[in-house]
Order: C-alpha cells, then sequence, then structure tokens
C-alpha cells in the first residue's frame, strides 16, 4: 500500500485553544432557549457560565463598530452571528443599559436613548448583557470555555434542540483572536487564575 496525494494545497486550520489543560469531566449541559430563532449553532471558543442548576448560559457580547453619541438608539454591531435578543438587556456606556427593541445581523436597537450626561460606546467598545435596565453588572460571569461548536437547530433553524451536552475547558491557553464573540475584560478576570488568553 503506498501514501496517494489527494489535494495540493488547502487552508490553515488556526485552533481556538493553544494549550488544553483540563476540561470538565463528563462535560456540561448548554442551556439552548436564549438564542435568536436563526441561530443554528454555537462556535468552540464561546464562554460559559455555571447557572448553578445544572444548566450551563452562554455569555453574549457584541462590539460597537462605529462611534455612538448621546441620544442614539441604535448600535452597529458585530460579530453577524451575535446572540442578543429582542427583551434582553445590554450595557451601554458610563453606568447604563437598555431594554433590547430589534436586532439585525449589524444593528442592535434599544428602548432608552444613550444619556447626554454618560459616555456614548465608541468604535471597538465590547458590550455585554446584563440583567435588567437599569442594571450596569455583567449578567453572567465567566466559568469555562466551550471546547467544540454545537447544534442548537436542525432542518434549518425549524428545530430548537434540547438542552444540549457540550465540552467545556476550564483550564488552558486560548488565542483571542480565533474567539468566536468577544470578551470582556470582566470576563478575563474571572477565569484569570485558569485560562491564559494569547
Amino acid at each position: 500500500m503506498s501514501l496517494q496525494v489527494l489535494k495540493e494545497s488547502g487552508n490553515l486550520y488556526h485552533p481556538v485553544f493553544l494549550g488544553l489543560f483540563e476540561d470538565i469531566q463528563g462535560g456540561v449541559t448548554v442551556k439552548t432557549d436564549r438564542f435568536p430563532t436563526t441561530t443554528k449553532e454555537i462556535k468552540k471558543g464561546a464562554l460559559l457560565n455555571d447557572g448553578g442548576s445544572g444548566l450551563w448560559n452562554v455569555i453574549k457580547t457584541v462590539r460597537v463598530t462605529a462611534d455612538a453619541a448621546s441620544a442614539d438608539t441604535v448600535l452597529a454591531v458585530e460579530p453577524a452571528d451575535h446572540l442578543f435578543k429582542v427583551g434582553e438587556c445590554i450595557y451601554l456606556a458610563g453606568g447604563t443599559a437598555s431594554t433590547i427593541t430589534r436586532v439585525s445581523s449589524t444593528e442592535i436597537a434599544f428602548e432608552t436613548a444613550i444619556a447626554k450626561t454618560v459616555s456614548a460606546p465608541a468604535s471597538g467598545a465590547v458590550l455585554f448583557e446584563t440583567d435588567a435596565a437599569p442594571a450596569t453588572a455583567v449578567k453572567f460571569a465567566a466559568d469555562a470555555i466551550l471546547r467544540d461548536t454545537i447544534e442548537v437547530r436542525k432542518d434549518g433553524v425549524a428545530t430548537l434542540l434540547d438542552n444540549i451536552f457540550a465540552g467545556a475547558v476550564v483550564r488552558g491557553t486560548c488565542d483571542e483572536s480565533e474567539l468566536p464573540y468577544f470578551v470582556t475584560d470582566q470576563s478575563k478576570t474571572d477565569l484569570t487564575a485558569r485560562i491564559r488568553f494569547a
């Protein structure tokens, strides 16, 4: 038997994890009822929170792609496959938060305009989910990182799967540039003792 070369070129795959030292034995169950109706999968590298009831939550963030101004009620954001939904609350800036009224792949609209007395988020700012307006704390603290991409809907987007079993990394090194969603400074602090962001 001889070696047969079938392909001469291809894309180099850059892994999320540069070093994987420990994951949770037996895996975790990821809660799937918090995602937009268009979401088919959650990509490896998403940050997870231990909900304390056997179910784990995916931490939601977006990055602002254009400077906002006071009195704005719409933000331009990325990534296009962010996980925010209408009715959730997003931290804006300067100690304010607001309920989301409309989402798209490039924008998030919200109920309460950015106050003139606070600094509006600038391009590059990472915004996160918070409990309820006007709360300003991160809704979920980071406890682990999703090890592999998981499917949350099948048959296109027709069928929402039940809570999904997944691997969760609790100790290692990850390439921050390869993470599918943006990471806040608070989440990095939550994981400092166990996860290194390179």
